[in-house]
């Protein structure tokens, strides 16, 4: 396994960690069974925030527990049922602060979905990619410019790039669709796990089409594809498998298109509030849009992201056994 850094989505459990944008971040190992340990893990993480931009408590907390929280009016911003996924009544469960004004930004999502919505099944979404083009999980040394034009816009370097081509870890999943004309990527989503309090924890992040090859349903192919692959790797019981969609793009479309849904939770906005940065099409946000930045992505592309689950009627309406299976014969 490489040891090598790459642009990690989900970072490590435990303690609180610096991430990306000035972010404070700590995923709890352990559930959460008592508000008592929910509000002073939180007010622990709040005390260490002395520089930093945001924080996020991310945790597995009881369906006691997260009615406590939204009676206290703990600042939730996004909560997942494990009910969507397991017969489980927990919750996974997002608490974040930021340090500056934060306007409500980015599209309307429902709108946005409803409008892409050609009501087609994953595996019909892959076979109606136009000719010429096919899926792909094999990177090449030769895929690095290819890849780092994919992923610049999320903060990506060549460097990480070529690391993230080089790593065998299990942990990671690739899809891409290349076109068999120039044998170049053209579309590709990655996927990320981690565990945490007895669950495993998928993230399918990165969607991206590269310039010129927009509408033609290449990256919704990429993701289908991406999460057959994550459902083929697993032996037992099912992950959580997540994603998190830039409202100031068109990524919440393609996560439908592959069977995700944003959860509706009463006083919750299932929104990351200005969570990281992505050099998008949409207009900066009105917070940080004067402010320069010679390094990475400006602040004033940072976007508020709505937090998806694959829920298991889904796994089991569109991706069935034989399904899976025909998605994974059409790599390569």
């Amino acid at each position: 396994m490489s040891s090598k850094e790459i642009n990690t989505s989900l970072g490590v459990p435990g303690e609180p960690e610096s991430r990306t944008f000035s972010r404070l971040y700590q995923t709890l190992a352990n559930p959460i069974n008592e508000i008592a340990e929910l509000t002073s893990g939180f007010n622990r993480l709040t005390s260490l925030s002395s520089g930093y931009r945001r924080i996020v408590l991310r945790c597995l907390c009881s369906e006691e527990v997260l009615s406590q929280a939204l009676q206290a009016d703990l600042p939730i911003e996004a909560v997942i049922p494990m009910n969507l996924v397991t017969d489980d009544n927990s919750a996974i469960v997002f608490l974040g602060k930021n340090y500056h004004d934060s306007p409500h930004q980015g599209r309307n999502i429902e709108e946005l979905i409803s409008k892409r919505n050609n009501h087609k099944t994953p595996i019909e979404k892959i076979m109606a990619i136009p000719e010429g083009f096919k899926l792909t999980n094999e990177l090449r040394e030769t895929d690095v410019e290819d890849l780092f034009s994919l992923w610049e816009r999320f903060g990506w370097n060549r460097e990480q790039i070529i690391n993230f081509i080089q790593s065998n870890q299990d942990s990671l999943w690739f899809s891409a669709v290349r076109d068999s004309r120039s044998n170049r990527l053209v579309a590709a989503s990655t996927a990320e796990a981690m565990e945490f309090a007895g669950i495993k924890y998928v993230e399918t992040t990165e969607y991206s089409t590269l310039d010129g090859y927009g509408n033609l349903g290449l990256c919704t192919a990429s993701v289908a594809g991406l999460v057959a692959q994550v459902l083929n790797s697993q032996q037992t019981s099912l992950p959580v498998i997540t994603a998190e969609f830039n409202t100031s793009s068109t990524s919440a479309a393609i996560g439908a298109s592959a069977g995700f849904v944003i959860p509706k939770i009463d006083r919750v906005p299932q929104i990351l509030s200005y969570n990281v940065a992505v050099t998008d099409n949409a207009p900066a946000n009105p917070i940080f849009e004067n402010e320069s930045n010679n390094r990475g992505i400006p602040n004033g592309f940072l976007r508020n992201f709505a937090v998806a689950v694959l829920p298991r009627s889904n796994i089991v309406n569109l991706y069935p056994p034989e399904i899976v299976e025909q998605i994974i014969r059409l790599y390569n």
